[in-house]
């Protein structure tokens, strides 16, 4: 048996794979892990070749196994050998992480799913729109034995974005302070905030959003130091520009930090420090922020360009000092 999970590297694809292979403990004879990047074919051959002594199935997982160049074309001639042995005491699984988002990466996915024509088991994991992440968010708190409200789920979504580990990670920490039952509300979540925005990434926001280019920059060298997706980076910035839009009409229409708090869906200390902001730019300059940010968001996609450079570049525009709004 062949399975061949391909997406991105995470939580929900583990689990897949645990599903399929089985939870391994240290004990466990029949079970071997291997590396893609540091394991090769021989390694491979011998963990599946290997007899069991107890006459069990062997079973072997390949993490990471590489996507592109000659180890990728003979790591699928293997597989194909693998299968048309049809070989009945190796239960193998090989996960391949991919953004099966992103066009480029369509070639490589095509290269492994072609071997389900010998038989095997393609699962695939694509990053999760925002209603499969509210739908992953409730299942995660109903695993916990708590329920999630639908407001609850798109305003943690709102926060964390659609990153299934970050979903994951956070509502365990609702689950705890719901006491692991009843059920978890969107004022919950509001006041969770403060410790959701503890990590790196939104100490980056606020950087940014406080016009400290200096420690922006160095909140991003540490977050991409930890090998940070640019794609949450961007999501996080995408996120606040479109709240600070948001509070930039309010204020320019007369509003005030309570119409900001309730039309952006934000706590009130966050909208005050939204409305603050707001006054202090223009509509002009919101739009020339928007124009960054997209041209970035090409040109990281694009994958011809350096990811750590354009975003430095976007996060200085960013955190520039604004001048004070005549509109």
């Amino acid at each position: 048996m062949l399975t061949i999970f391909l997406g991105e590297r995470g939580s929900r694809l583990q689990k897949s794979v645990h599903t399929v292979l089985g939870r391994p403990n240290t004990d466990d004879l029949e079970f071997v892990q291997l590396d893609g990047v540091r394991d090769g074919l021989v390694e491979l051959n011998d963990a599946c070749g290997t007899i069991s002594m107890f006459g069990d199935r062997r079973r072997v997982y390949l993490e990471n196994a590489p996507s592109v160049g000659p180890r990728r074309k003979q790591l699928i001639a293997w597989l194909t050998e693998f299968m048309n042995a049809n070989n009945s005491s190796c239960d193998l699984a090989i996960s391949v992480y991919l953004n099966l988002d992103d066009r480029g990466m369509i070639t490589r996915a095509k290269a492994f799913e072609a071997l389900a024509q010998h038989g095997a088991t393609i699962q695939r994991f694509k990053p999760l729109t925002s209603a499969e992440a509210t739908r992953y968010a409730k299942s995660i708190a109903r695993d916990l034995g708590v329920d999630l409200s639908s407001a609850a789920a798109e305003r943690l979504i709102e926060l964390v974005t659609t990153n299934a580990d970050m979903i994951e990670s956070e509502i365990a920490k609702l689950a705890a302070y719901r006491g692991f039952s009843g059920e978890i509300q969107e004022s919950d979540v509001d006041i969770a905030a403060a410790a959701i925005g503890e990590h790196s990434r939104w100490e980056y926001i606020n950087a940014v959003a406080d016009h400290n280019a200096e420690k922006a920059l160095s909140v991003l060298d540490d977050m991409l130091s930890m090998e940070t997706a640019p794609a949450l980076i961007m999501s996080d910035i995408t996120t606040n520009l479109r709240k600070l839009a948001i509070a930039r009409k309010i204020v320019a229409d007369g509003g005030n930090a309570q119409d900001v708090a309730h039309a952006a869906r934000v706590p009130k200390f966050r909208a005050q420090a939204l409305a603050r902001r707001a006054h202090f730019m223009s509509d002009r300059l919101v739009a020339a922020m928007y124009a960054e940010v997209i041209r970035t968001d090409i040109a990281l996609k694009s994958g011809r360009t350096d990811d750590k450079a354009q975003l430095e570049i976007l996060t200085a525009r960013l955190a520039a000092q604004p001048r004070k709004s005549r509109a």
